[in-house]
């Protein structure tokens, strides 16, 4: 099974154009794994992606994904689904007004919740333009790929997991919305969980805590990363959704890395084998 991290990010791209932070202008100098795109996911083996976030075709045109067969999106949310237009270049012909859809899959509420974000968006891709098929469901075949959607519903909403099988390896790709992590068996196990929403040190970039911060309830610390891993008997950790307000380089997760048993950080185009 290979896996690619399309984009690393959280809700804004790194460097924010709009910020002078060292982080930022780091990323401005040194580009290549410093800069990370909104989050998203792509299983090479059925050439499918999870999550559209705005910047979606430029992470696949510097990923070098040239094929998308199958797209599914974890949840509502803007930093995951407003790249959805990248539906009609791959299933619409604008020149002879012709659609030729591309499998849609995703959770029925969880497409409920996209339509009434996005002002029917779905419907319109699959209805008028026909460049997208809807399969709603929580689980799906694609050769030997198994794909479980789990609803990890929080107070935030409904949110996907996904779990991703083959012949006996398991990812599991829990990008956002991850906390509370509710149980289900089919965690147990995997080879990697590739997680959002972790904090490393608590402290944001301009220097205030994250035990203040409005959203403190909905991050992962460290510590309750390494349980959540012991529990369920996970080999490796991908911690991704970095957010730029977290304010930390590549390079110091680089760093962190060194002091941790099998978790790491993802970074754009990070590949991933099982």
């Amino acid at each position: 099974m290979k896996l690619k991290i399309a984009g690393s990010g959280g809700m804004f791209q790194i460097p924010n154009p709009f910020c002078k932070c060292p982080v930022c202008e780091e990323a401005r100098k040194k580009r290549g794994r410093y800069q990370r795109l909104g989050p998203s996911l792509y299983i090479e083996d059925v050439k499918m992606l999870i999550d559209t976030p705005e910047d979606i075709g430029v992470a696949c045109d510097r990923q070098n994904i040239t094929e998308i067969k199958y797209l599914s999106i974890s949840h509502k949310d803007p930093d995951h689904t407003r790249g959805m237009r990248i539906v009609e270049p791959l299933g619409y012909d604008c020149i002879a007004d012709r659609g030729s859809p591309i499998q849609f899959i995703v959770l029925p509420e969880v497409a409920d919740d996209i339509n009434a974000w996005n002002g029917d968006g779905l419907h319109y891709y699959e209805d008028v333009l026909h460049c997208i098929s809807i399969q709603k469901t929580d689980y799906a075949r694609i050769g030997d790929i198994e794909l479980h959607l789990v609803n990890n519903k929080t107070h935030r909403g409904n949110m996907t997991f996904y779990v991703i099988s083959e012949k006996g390896k398991k990812a599991i790709y829990a990008c956002c919305d991850v906390k509370p992590f509710i149980h289900n068996e089919l965690y147990f196990d995997a080879d990697v969980l590739i997680i959002g929403l972790v904090s490393d040190n608590g402290i944001l970039k301009d220097g205030s805590h994250l035990k203040d911060a409005p959203f403190r309830e909905d991050m992962f610390t460290l510590d309750e990363i390494v349980e959540i891993k012991n529990k369920y008997r996970i080999k490796r950790i991908i911690v991704t959704h970095i957010d730029e307000y977290w304010g930390k380089s590549y390079a110091y997760y680089q760093e962190l890395e060194k002091s941790l048993d099998n978790i790491c950080f993802a970074y754009d185009g990070m590949e991933i084998e099982l």
